[in-house]
């Protein structure tokens, strides 16, 4: 019986594969190729035009890759507002590259951007010239998860037409009924809609976003970047500038949404009508976690400048909240308004103070606020003060990249947990790099005779003289600069 079930399981593998779907194939575009045969296969025969990114779209099955030269694209090469870019589920779309790379990781889509843009007759002016342009540039609706794209700058989405079709949401992305694509290394400028949701509107749907730019968007109503309505929606490392709405200038959490932010920055986003929220609005039961995020110069005409929770449960925690502004000023009540919802607050740095475990009400300290720079000086009092059990799991590098959980010894610590503590905000305080050549005491950038006569000045005492920091210069100092002679380089 054994042998007869393997026979029959191997001609049923054999059968399968017969049927299975082809190879996945990596299909490459550029919009700036001339020749070749524009069918995807290679570089030299990319799919070219404007329109050459749709035509890869079309074409792609689950477990495509689509690898995109640099250059402007759009929807379509019409100029019908209602055709966009669909997301599939399984199809990774990748921009960046220049159109020689033979490797996804050869890319570098901050050196070349590339752009998708629902300016179809290439004629905005500001604000001025955008009723020919797209409705969305991009569509994720149904799409799951392994819907990738990655590495563009989304532009030019207007999102003003009828209700009934959802063309009044959603400027750069509109993902409704179902799916939840995976959104990273990418930039939503100067989107706009009628609606909600400037640069995206997602209904009982999700999204994942990661290492993301949300700058300039206007929502209409509703959620100058995102509008979300009964979500699941996750935001880290991403940057929220300059977008403006009626209601909630950068992000809207409503109809019992689960909204996660982590390692995010606010900053200048508006909120212009009479239900406030210049970052954020939360309502009707949604749930926000909100964790290590910096909210910095957001504004409001009425209510919370900064975040305000109108109803339901959500959590603020490793966070500054700092200079929002509303009505009465840069008041504790414009960093956080609870008005029929609960937040509870833990280790923020919030101006005006705020109610809770280990908050306090301190400058954070910037390196250079003015230019957006909320890095941390390591004098901040955010440094080592966050609770390491409220960073969510598998969070391991902050806003820029860098690790987490580093330990400034400096700085007391007087978070909560095991050293190293996490800082509060977007940023983790890094230690300075080492000398290149601590032998090198006069900073030349060479060991030489004078390095020499400062070691032998500095016999017998401590300082910086003391290369290995054993409190005395002897040696074992002597050594290792006469080891180290010559050019630091």
């Amino acid at each position: 019986m054994h042998t007869q079930f393997s026979r029959a399981a191997l001609s049923t593998l054999a059968l399968l594969a017969l049927v299975s779907p082809a190879t996945a194939a990596t299909r490459f575009v550029n919009v700036a190729s001339t020749t070749g045969l524009n069918n995807g296969t290679s570089w030299a025969d990319a799919y070219q035009g404007v329109g050459g990114l749709a035509t890869a779209l079309t074409a792609s099955v689950s477990g495509d890759q689509i690898w995109v030269a640099a250059g402007t694209y759009k929807p379509t090469a019409t100029t019908t507002r209602t055709i966009f870019l669909t997301l599939k589920t399984g199809v990774g779309i990748y921009g960046g590259f220049t159109g020689t790379e033979n490797k996804l990781a050869q890319r570098d889509w901050q050196a070349n951007p590339t752009i998708v843009t629902g300016d179809l007759l290439g004629n905005d002016n500001g604000a001025l010239n955008l009723t020919d342009n797209s409705y969305h540039c991009f569509v994720g609706s149904g799409a799951a998860a392994s819907a990738i794209l990655d590495g563009f700058t989304v532009k030019g989405g207007y999102a003003n037409g009828a209700t009934a079709s959802n063309y009044d949401k959603g400027g750069g992305i509109l993902i409704v009924s179902s799916g939840s694509p995976t959104i990273r290394n990418c930039k939503f400028i100067g989107n706009r809609c009628t609606f909600g949701g400037g640069a995206g509107y997602i209904f009982t749907a999700g999204g994942t976003f990661t290492n993301c730019r949300f700058e300039n968007n206007v929502g209409g109503s509703y959620g100058g970047a995102f509008d979300m309505n009964a979500v699941t929606g996750t935001f880290d490392r991403c940057t929220f500038i300059g977008n403006t709405a009626a209601r909630a200038g950068a992000l809207e959490s409503y109809g019992s949404s689960v909204t996660k932010v982590t390692n995010c920055i606010f900053s200048g986003n508006s909120a212009t009508g009479t239900n406030g929220g210049g970052a954020m609005w939360i309502g009707t039961s949604s749930a926000c976690t909100i964790r290590n995020s910096t909210f910095v110069a957001n504004s409001a005409t009425t209510l919370a400048g900064c975040i305000i929770n109108t109803s339901g449960t959500s959590t603020i925690s490793n966070c500054i909240l700092w200079q929002n502004t509303g009505p009465g000023g840069m008041t504790a009540a414009n960093q956080l308004t609870n008005s029929g919802g609960s937040t509870t607050v833990s280790y923020t740095i919030a101006q005006g103070g705020l109610t809770g475990t280990g908050n306090v009400n301190a400058d954070p300290l910037f390196v250079d606020a003015p230019a957006r720079n909320y890095q941390l000086l390591l004098t901040s009092p955010a440094i080592d003060a966050g609770s390491n059990a409220m960073v969510p799991v598998g969070t391991v590098v902050d806003m820029a990249g860098a690790p987490r959980f580093v330990d400034i010894p400096t700085v007391a610590d007087t978070g909560a947990g095991t050293a190293p503590i996490v800082d509060r905000g977007a940023y983790e305080a890094q230690l300075p790099p080492p000398p290149p050549c601590p032998e090198d005491l006069d900073g030349n950038s060479n060991v030489d005779a004078a390095d020499l006569a400062i070691l032998l000045g500095a016999w017998g005492q401590s300082g910086s003289a003391d290369i290995d920091q054993n409190g005395t210069v002897d040696a074992a100092d002597l050594a290792a600069m006469l080891a180290a002679w010559g050019s630091c380089s």
